[in-house]
């Protein structure tokens, strides 16, 4: 019986080490998020305030690093990447944005900008499609959906996208 006892007890104390530790790690995890996310409104303010576009991909490199899952991090890097001309790393940075979150607006949308850029206008049609459908109110995504169009000679569709596009414009301004 005491060699049971003794025996449960050691079970008991390594199932409460293990909670610990589980915590701990769980305090660790949303501390590297927090960070990572510091480092992103830095990368941020690098581009806004010193339009340093080197600096600011470092500090989202930084953020990837202590969250990889971290979308918002991707995006930014993939767009700061894209307005640099970089456009192959851009599309690695928003393939990974996509695969991590399919249904990102931004992500989709950027990578389409992308695309467009880099002549994969099928790849950029896709995108803009499933950029429309899911924030339809988004004027640039139709109107760059009409560039794309206009680039496989679908003229009345191109049409279509840049008037939804004017429409959505309008109703902004009033509003």
């Amino acid at each position: 019986r005491r060699l049971i006892r003794r025996k449960l007890g050691i079970i008991n104390t390594l199932q409460e080490q293990n909670k610990k530790l589980k915590e701990q790690m769980r305090e660790q995890q949303e501390r590297l998020r927090q960070y990572a996310h510091e480092y992103l409104l830095m990368g941020n303010e690098c581009i806004i305030q010193a339009h340093d576009s080197r600096a600011a991909i470092a500090n989202y490199d930084k953020a990837i690093e202590l969250n990889p899952s971290y979308t918002d991090a991707w995006v930014r890097k993939g767009i700061t990447l894209h307005n640099d001309k970089e456009y192959y790393e851009a599309e690695v940075c928003l393939n990974e944005a996509i695969r991590l979150s399919p249904a990102l607006f931004k992500a989709i949308y950027n990578r389409g900008k992308n695309r467009l850029a880099l002549d994969n206008i099928e790849g950029a049609l896709g995108d803009f499609d499933r950029a429309v459908s899911l924030k339809p109110e988004h004027p640039k995504a139709h109107e760059y959906f009409g560039d794309a169009l206009m680039r496989v000679g679908k003229e009345e569709e191109a049409a279509l996208q840049w008037a939804i596009a004017e429409r959505l414009r309008e109703k902004k301004s009033k509003n």
